[in-house]
């Protein structure tokens, strides 16, 4: 998890650098988990991985509240995005801990058999403040590439919350990092399921 570092202004953007959350191993005072170990001797190969946000400049923003009885908001202040490309980037490289090896660029002619192709677009990365909470959605567009020049698009989503106690950048990066990898973490089912020549399941469709 980031350091608090120092509170949040407009005039400085967030760092922008992925950091996963402990291996179940190394979480002091947790209770044990297993390891999540999606696929074996698969390569993720990423041709492509775009900044596709609508609005590329904030992330985010911080309501800040009068300390009244019906918590009057004082003022609401943006947070500025710094290079969500590499953010997305590091994230993605983060999946050998799912048992990817992942490789930046397409596969060469020869590429093996258990491999995955996969086109990356970070559409949504925001950050704000509710209560004593920071909460955060994170969405991905990805398409795959599939045998015979065929293509399957789905999406991701990912949320992450976490108690707020200073408004600091950090904790606005920690909890935009749950949220990516929550994200990433379901592309890594769909990306396995590939690489074992399944076929996805059907995307789910919200009414």
């Amino acid at each position: 998890m980031p350091t608090l570092s120092h509170a949040v202004t407009e005039s400085e953007p967030l760092p922008m650098i992925f950091e996963p959350a402990p291996e179940p191993a190394e979480r002091p005072n947790s209770v044990p988990a297993v390891s999540l170990r999606l696929a074996r001797g698969c390569t993720l190969y990423l041709p492509s991985i775009e900044d596709a946000r609508s609005n590329k400049a904030n992330a985010g923003n911080l309501t800040v509240m009068l300390p009244t009885v019906h918590a009057t908001p004082r003022s609401v202040q943006s947070l500025r995005s710094g290079d969500a490309t590499g953010w997305t980037r590091g994230a993605l490289q983060s999946t050998s801990r799912y048992g990817f090896q992942a490789v930046l660029g397409a596969p060469p002619a020869s590429a093996g058999a258990r491999q995955v192709t996969a086109d990356v677009a970070l559409r949504l990365a925001h950050a704000w403040s509710v209560d004593l909470n920071l909460v955060s959605h994170v969405v991905l567009k990805v398409n795959y590439r599939l045998p015979g020049g065929e293509t399957v698009l789905r999406q991701y989503h990912g949320m992450g919350t976490r108690t707020n106690w200073a408004s600091a950048n950090g904790e606005f990066m920690s909890v935009l990092n749950l949220g990516l990898e929550e994200a990433v973490r379901g592309m890594a089912s769909d990306a396995a399921a590939l690489c074992d020549g399944l076929p996805l399941p059907a995307p789910v469709v919200v009414p």
